[in-house]
């Protein structure tokens, strides 16, 4: 039995999101009228995508540890959701077999432990700057619940396409407190962070120790309202804090 269409007024919810909470709460409430547990929304920009660092936007509801756990293996280079993005614009349920590479499996093992079993991603089609994508999913096998998915596809699609243009919104906010209450130095540190530069780097161009700079840092980070560095750089950069 195919899951119940979202009504209209709750994707238009979802653009209309006045900030990040809402938005979050709003897209984890459509989501789960679709019959999943969670998601995970990422933007990264094109010639980032492959980098060692890559600045990225993300956000969602699949659970921190896993998240960080994703981010500091840097298991999207062996995703094969996250590749996908690279190279179609389609959506895709994802199976068992689709992670059936030395590179890939662990991606899986994790996923599955922490609730990211059967599931979807939806590419977005941003522009030749940036890639996006959502994906969502639930506590099960993605075998099993294949056919099932591939009936909400339409749906995860229409919900990709607000929230994308959900978040572009949010991010060309400018909010006056942030703005006004980043320091110079936190400036200049968050600069030499979106460069890739590691913490002792910095501290040693700007003269002071590394204990000074991860507090600049994580004070920027508060104030922008960030989970993470690279949420963090992002959204520096969408304020025109810092640039390129």
């Amino acid at each position: 039995m195919p899951p119940r269409i979202p009504p209209h007024t709750d994707l238009h919810a979802v653009v209309d999101s006045p900030d990040f909470d809402s938005l979050k709460e709003r897209t984890q409430k459509v989501v789960e009228q679709l019959g999943f547990d969670g998601f995970m929304y990422v933007m990264v920009p094109r010639e980032d995508a492959m980098a060692a660092a890559p600045r990225a936007f993300f956000m969602g509801t699949y659970d921190p540890d896993y998240l960080r756990l994703y981010e500091a293996q840097q298991w999207f280079r062996a995703d094969p959701a996250a590749q996908r993005m690279l190279r179609t614009d389609l959506p895709h349920v994802w199976r068992s077999a689709d992670f059936d590479t030395p590179q890939a499996r662990p991606v899986l093992a994790a996923a599955r432990r922490y609730g990211v079993g059967a599931g979807a991603i939806f590419p977005v089609v941003s522009s030749s700057l940036s890639m996006a994508g959502l994906g969502i999913a639930k506590d099960a096998d993605p075998d099993a619940e294949y056919l099932s998915t591939q009936l909400i596809l339409p749906y995860g699609q229409l919900l990709s396409i607000y929230l994308h243009a959900a978040v572009h919104r949010l991010l060309q906010l400018q909010p006056a407190p942030a703005l006004k209450s980043i320091s110079q130095r936190e400036r200049e540190c968050l600069q030499m962070a979106a460069q890739g530069m590691r913490d002792a780097d910095i501290a040693a161009v700007l003269r002071i120790t590394v204990r000074t700079v991860i507090s600049h840092l994580n004070n920027a980070r508060t104030k922008l309202q960030a989970d993470n560095r690279a949420q963090m750089v992002a959204r520096a950069m969408a304020l025109k804090l810092i640039g390129l």
